[in-house]
């Protein structure tokens, strides 16, 4: 899975196709796999009136036609690909573009959209019946997982890493920082490094797949953030260091390393 920053794309409807759904055709609830995902996506029409479940993706735009709501996604938002029309029911939660979610839906067919740069497409239409928003971390499950509970502690800053997670191209870093100076401190995601078989691994700033859990770049005195930070995808097996850079209050750079001893 390539990475990507955000697709800010509108889908525009231009004719929605003809979608009889015959009353005798009873909706069969699936959970797709990838490769039935992918034959959904090309023949949208094959699946009508069949109901799909925990279909993850991310939102690009809301709009209102006709008195409905609608959620244009992407399916796969890395490479914004397999577009998708929600329809709405009685939902009344707030959707915002860049939100990730897991959905629930009947397949009404498919309908022809252009995104802003006036590409046409073919999108599937979704009639909603069960929507959760998650995090992006969420959207793209774990490969491997190792759990930490590591924490390191300087001259008044504390930061632990509570666990880090392997997708096939990344490594996630989920660590939580504590503020027990009295001024507000700096920390530098962008400058973290990971140095593992002689490698050096800086933070992927850019990936905007994961914007939703970047780690804040300032944290007030006495409070805590957490956050996430993205490299490219590493050994498990092998050891490797990390280490958070930041500056305190009077401007002074510190650095809190993290050592990892793989057996």
């Amino acid at each position: 899975m390539s990475k990507s920053k955000r697709h800010s794309i509108k889908f525009i409807i231009v004719s929605l196709l003809v979608l009889a759904i015959g009353l005798s055709m009873a909706g069969c609830s699936s959970s797709f796999s990838e490769s039935k995902i992918k034959e959904l996506y090309a023949h949208p029409e094959d699946f009508k009136g069949q109901t799909v479940n925990n279909l993850t993706m991310q939102i690009v735009a809301v709009d209102k036609v006709k008195g409905e709501i609608h959620l244009q996604a992407f399916e796969n938002f890395v490479k914004a690909k397999h577009p998708t029309v929600l329809v709405l029911g009685d939902d009344k939660l707030k959707y915002e573009e860049g939100e990730y979610i897991k959905v629930k839906g009947k397949i009404l067919g498919k309908v022809t959209v252009v995104d802003e740069e006036g590409t046409e497409m073919e999108a599937v239409k979704l009639k909603a019946k069960k929507i959760k928003k998650i995090k992006s971390t969420d959207a793209i499950p774990a490969e491997d997982t190792l759990d930490i509970g590591y924490n390191v502690k300087m001259k008044g800053v504390s930061a632990s890493i509570e666990k880090i997670d392997f997708t096939s191209d990344d490594t996630r870093v989920y660590i939580k920082v504590k503020n027990d100076t009295k001024k507000t401190i700096e920390i530098y995601p962008n400058q973290s490094l990971i140095v593992q078989d002689g490698n050096d691994y800086v933070s992927d700033e850019e990936n905007f797949v994961y914007e939703d859990v970047h780690l804040a770049k300032s944290v007030k005195a006495g409070e805590t953030t957490s956050g996430v930070i993205v490299f490219k995808r590493i050994d498990q097996n092998l050891p490797f260091t990390f280490t958070l850079e930041g500056s305190d209050g009077k401007g002074n750079e510190f650095e809190l390393p993290f050592v990892f001893e793989m057996q």
